[in-house]
């Protein structure tokens, strides 16, 4: 998990939106200009493209590595389907913002 939540991080993504907790004043507006053929999910293709912008924007091409691509996607992807939906997008962001399960006392 964690080595999952370090590719995200280093991902540097366009979307602080995805690796971290929407804005509440967002309402999914980020989400929505990124998914440009508007079917509710984030393919492979509008994450590179995402991914393409900040790594230009970054000055750093390993940014848009296909391989961090498709670990991004991995993460995010709850279901397994290959995309991101707005339900995955929320359990992560959910996740995330939940503090740790207390640790057990080890005898």
């Amino acid at each position: 998990m964690k080595k999952w939540t370090m590719i995200a991080a280093s991902f540097g993504l366009a979307i602080p939106a995805m690796a971290a907790a929407q804005p509440p004043h967002d309402d999914g507006r980020m989400f929505a200009m990124i998914d440009t053929n508007g079917d509710g999910k984030l393919d492979k293709a509008e994450i590179t493209k995402m991914a393409e912008m900040r790594a230009q924007q970054q000055g750093d091409p390993k940014l848009a590595a296909p391989e961090k691509i498709d670990a991004f996607i991995k993460y995010l992807d709850g279901n397994g389907d290959g995309v991101v939906d707005k339900a995955e997008l929320e359990a992560k962001q959910k996740a995330r913002a939940e503090p740790p399960p207390p640790a057990e006392d080890q005898p």
